[in-house]
């Protein structure tokens, strides 16, 4: 993604539409657009494939604002942290379709998850510095995601909404999951 983001940005640079000081600018906004475009795609293409398309954006409702305030394990390429995203997407997915389990479990292992979330706290990574009233806003925001999550929980165990309190429950034990190797992992770096 590196590579065509250059070439893209080489391109509006002699076309004369950015100049030299804003190359880095460009070539990392091309970059960022590159991969989450091509996970995107992916995930939809896996979506598609297991006919699975709205839990496949139930997931992401959950798994992107959490993953993006908790924090939690982040690979060292793109290409490792792609693999793992579909990995983890494809995984879930296949649990839920393959594989039922009765409420109260699926509940508990939520709340379980979730409460493992919380003590956590916010993974800081040590490529990203966080201050302290950042980390204050990712830890008001992960609250704010536990508490919709929580009431859509819920509501999936009164609806008796077997599908989708399972495949939340494995969204969460998946962020439950990184969150802990990154907090053990980044405590030792």
């Amino acid at each position: 993604m590196e590579h065509l983001s250059i070439v893209l940005t080489n391109y509006i640079f002699k076309k004369g539409i950015i100049d030299k000081k804003n190359y880095e600018i460009y070539q990392y906004g091309f970059q960022c657009f590159l991969e989450v475009s091509a996970s995107t795609i992916c995930s939809i293409v896996i979506a598609l494939l297991l006919h699975m398309f709205s839990e496949c954006l139930f997931f992401f409702l959950l798994f992107i604002p959490m993953r993006s305030f908790s924090g939690g394990l982040h690979l060292k390429t793109y290409f490792s942290c792609f693999i793992g995203s579909c990995l983890i997407l494809t995984t879930t997915l296949l649990i839920v379709k393959y594989l039922t389990i009765p409420i109260p479990i699926s509940f508990m292992l939520y709340v379980f998850c979730a409460i493992i979330v919380l003590i956590i706290g916010p993974v800081d990574h040590p490529n990203r510095e966080v201050d302290s009233q950042e980390n204050r806003i990712f830890i008001r925001r992960t609250h704010f995601t536990l508490l919709f999550s929580f009431l859509l929980a819920v509501i999936f165990a009164i609806t008796r909404n077997t599908r989708y309190l399972f495949l939340q429950a494995i969204v969460f034990a998946f962020i439950c999951i990184t969150s802990f190797i990154g907090h053990i992992a980044y405590k030792q770096s």
